[in-house]
This record gives structure tokens, sequence and C-alpha cells, in this order.
């Protein structure tokens, strides 16, 4: 094996191990703890557990040089880690845009209690799920085609798991963006009380938004050149150092994503702090 390959592998199991770990440590309070059972801390435990998921579904395609398998063995292997890691890579950039969704119908819907039930989180983020998954299907069953299409998996596997769920986070966001800027100018004198009530709901949701949107920014930034290389390696010879350079990135952007969650959420931070300074002490 290649010295450079291997020392990019350490690399990235390094930092997908690291992505899992962060998350854990994340999802656990807000699992097992009742007073976390928010639906704000749901949704981005919903961004966790897809993270999660995905880097699992990498680790083992970044192990597999490591071990002393046959070439063929490695070969049909590779199949199945290809399919598990489009099904669950989807599902970080969709996490962010189900995320947006709640946001938009509990912002501009705020008079209709389904939308503030746990019922709507759980159809939100299954949606999500469902969607990504069948968004994806044409991946999945033109895997085993001819290398002519190649070409053409790699152009549909940027467009859904990047362009598809950008094109729907901005029409999202600039529709929560319109209407917030549109109740800011109606005047209530009527209803003080109500419309105080209504702008701190809205300062909330507006925060939250503002830490999915960079988040889904440093996403896609860090993801993109991931799913290009392989269109562009179709016209002009990408050297292997150039890929793995741009998956490492890749792989720190999602960390800094979960990293930003903790920056996020200052109540479960400082309970984590808290548990530190028992533990220490």
């Amino acid at each position: 094996m290649d010295i450079d390959f291997g020392i990019f592998s350490v690399v990235h199991i390094i930092n997908l191990s690291a992505n899992i770990i962060f998350a854990l440590i994340y999802m656990i309070p807000i699992l097992f703890i009742r007073r976390f059972h928010q639906h704000n801390n749901i949704l981005t435990l919903n961004v966790c557990l897809a993270s999660i998921c995905c880097c699992l579904s990498w680790l083992p395609f970044r192990a597999l040089p490591f071990m002393e398998y046959p070439l063929d063995f490695i070969q049909s292997t590779g199949i199945y880690l290809y399919i598990t890691q489009t099904i669950f890579t989807i599902q970080v950039p969709f996490s962010f845009v189900a995320t947006s969704i709640h946001r938009y119908c509990s912002i501009v819907y705020h008079t209709k209690s389904f939308f503030r039930t746990k019922r709507w989180i759980i159809l939100c983020i299954g949606c999500q799920w469902l969607f990504a998954f069948i968004l994806i299907i044409p991946n999945l069953v033109c895997i085993k085609l001819p290398c002519g299409r190649s070409l053409w998996l790699s152009i549909s596997y940027f467009v859904g798991t990047i362009i598809v769920s950008s094109m729907m986070c901005l029409i999202i966001n600039v529709l929560i963006y319109h209407y917030v800027r549109a109740s800011s100018r109606r005047v209530q004198p009527q209803a003080i009380s109500e419309h105080i009530q209504q702008t701190k709901i809205s300062r909330r949701d507006i925060y939250l938004l503002r830490h999915m949107i960079l988040m889904f920014c440093v996403f896609v930034g860090g993801w993109a050149p991931v799913f290009i290389i392989p269109i562009i390696s179709h016209y002009i010879p990408i050297r292997p150092i150039v890929s793995s350079s741009i998956t490492v990135i890749c792989e720190v952007a999602l960390l800094i994503d979960i990293i930003d969650l903790f920056l996020y959420n200052h109540e479960l931070t400082k309970y984590l702090k808290y548990l530190c300074v028992q533990f220490f002490h």
C-alpha cells in the first residue's frame, strides 16, 4: 500500500471517528434526559443521527486498505459499501431541510397547534428520510450498470445530494425571511402582549435558522467538491492525493457542523460542562 494513501486513510478514520464521538456526546443527553426533549433538540438530534450514519457508512470503506482480503471480495464488498454511503450521505443535507420546513410551518402557521406537537416533528423527520431515499433510488438501481453510464450516475448523485437540497433550503428560508419581515411591519396596538410573545418566538426561531443555514453552507461547501470530482475525472485525470485531500476537507466540514451544534445549544453545553466538573472534581 502506498505510504501517502495509507496516511490519508488513517486521517480519514480519525476524522470520521471524531465526528461519530462528538455526535454521540451531543445525542445521549437529549435521548435520556427529559428536560432536553424539546422540538429544536430533537431536530438537531436528527442532524447528528444522519451524520453518524453517514460516517459509519464511510468508515469501512476507509478501513478496507488495512484489511487483508482478496481483491474480488473487496470489489464485491465495495458495491454494497457504495450503496450504504449513497443512502446515508444524502440524509445529512436533507436533515437541515427538515429543520427549515419545521421552522417555516411553526412560524407561518403558529396558530395551528399541530405544528407544536411531537407528532409533527416525527412526521417531518420521517418524511425527510423517506424523501431522500426515494430521491436516491435511481442511483441505487444504476450502480451495476456499465461504466458508460457512470458519468450520469455521478451527475445524478451530485444533483440529488447538493443541488436539490440547496434549492429547497434556499426557497424555504427565503419564504421565512419574507414572512418575518412582512410581519414586523404590521402594527397591532390592540394586542401588544401577544405581539411581544410572537416577537420572542420569532427571534428564537431565527436564531436556530441562522445556525442551520450556517451549518448547511459549511456542509455544502465542504462536500460539493467530493461530488464534483467524479464528474471532472471523466474529462481530465485527477490525482489520488487531490481526491483524498478534498475528502479530508469534507470530513472536517461535517465535524465543524457538529461542534457548532454545541455552540448553539447553550443549555446542553452547560450541562456537559457540569458533568465534566463533577467527574474531575
